[in-house]
């Protein structure tokens, strides 16, 4: 029987990757994949985010318009910290996704 894995050692996931956590919410978990930039994992995917004053909107692959409110800005700084936390990333890492979010809206 042939195994369908390349032969080797899977490759390394990254310390935030939303596959390693149980209990997040679908659009937590769709956020994380855009923001790290991995596969979608989620139907529909997150294609773009876009930041609107304290809100945090979503294009994604079924719709290109910002038409999807995903929560306030605050929030998803506060869950990116604690789900960097929760993994063991490092500080600065996380604390450059929360840039990353924040210059979205600029």
């Amino acid at each position: 029987m042939t195994s369908q894995y390349p032969p080797g050692p899977p490759p390394a996931m990254h310390p935030m990757d939303p596959r390693r956590g149980r209990d997040l919410s679908p659009m937590f978990a769709a956020f994380l994949s855009w923001l790290l930039g991995l596969e979608p994992i989620t139907s529909p995917a997150i294609t773009n985010v876009a930041v609107s004053g304290n809100c945090v909107l979503a294009a994604t692959d079924e719709n290109p318009f910002f038409d999807r409110h995903l929560g306030s800005l605050d929030d998803f700084e506060t869950n990116i910290r604690g789900w960097g936390e929760a993994c063991g990333a490092d500080a600065g890492m996380v604390e450059g996704l929360v840039a990353r979010v924040r210059r979205t809206g600029q």
